[in-house]
């Protein structure tokens, strides 16, 4: 029988929160298909037709997260309104407000994908072109409105900003301070310093040196938790003192 798409949608988030509640209770690994199937009273071969492997299940794990946080900037009346720093702090706080519901499971979910050959050679959160997007439309209302001047490079600075936002989810991931208090400044200094270095107009010409100074800091951080929070503040600085348009 002939579904609707828009069943269809219904049976695949049902799906995807029955798998990533029985991931985090008992780890990735340890849960089938079968068992997926069961718990979402779907038939096997029906989960199939959604999700050929387990793996498509993290993928699109992040991927409704990220959809849900673009509806919720949809939703807000007044986005067009914030500053650039405050629309890029509404995005990380409601994204990290969805992943809190998952903590481990995200932090199982990333480690599989750091590991996977896809990620490692691309180097991409999963749904990135999605985000990048916004990102330019983000972007884009900022030069409109006088904010920041012309960005060049518009992707390569969407991409370097994609690669900022798994820095901090990873550092969250971390985080055992009371109420992910070193977080919430780790989000400001990492916001501030992404405005900063817009506001100078420094990206052009140095977009390509911090995207290699941040993605090796974040392999760094992931090895032994240390150098990510350093690095934004330094660049954040060096920023605002007028950085690469004062020769360095």
């Amino acid at each position: 029988m002939k579904i609707s798409n828009k069943q269809k949608e219904a049976n695949k988030a049902k799906l995807i929160a029955v798998a990533v509640d029985l991931f985090s209770e008992h780890g990735f690994h340890n849960v089938s298909m079968k068992q997926i199937s069961k718990a979402a009273e779907m038939g096997e071969s029906t989960i199939y037709k959604y999700f050929p492997n387990k793996d498509k299940f993290l993928l699109s794990y992040h991927e409704t997260v990220l959809n849900s946080v673009m509806e919720l900037v949809e939703e807000a009346d007044d986005f067009d309104d914030f500053t650039l720093e405050e629309k890029l702090q509404f995005f990380v706080y409601n994204y990290l407000d969805i992943l809190i519901e998952n903590r481990e499971f995200v932090a199982e979910s990333i480690e599989i994908l750091r590991a996977s050959p896809a990620f490692l050679m691309q180097r991409e959160f999963p749904a990135s072109k999605t985000l990048k997007k916004k990102i330019i439309e983000i972007l884009e209302q900022s030069v409109n409105k006088g904010e920041i001047p012309d960005v060049p490079f518009e992707g390569a600075v969407a991409h370097l900003m994609v690669d900022a936002l798994l820095g901090i989810v990873l550092y969250w991931l971390q985080d055992d301070s009371e109420e992910f208090m070193q977080t919430t400044q780790f989000v400001e200094v990492s916001t501030n310093f992404f405005a900063t270095l817009l506001k100078s107009g420094v990206l052009g010409k140095g977009v390509d040196l911090v995207s290699f100074m941040i993605k090796s800091q974040m392999m760094r951080f992931l090895e032994n938790g240390q150098g990510f929070s350093t690095l934004m503040k330094g660049l954040g600085t060096f920023a605002s003192k007028g950085g690469w348009k004062n020769g360095g």
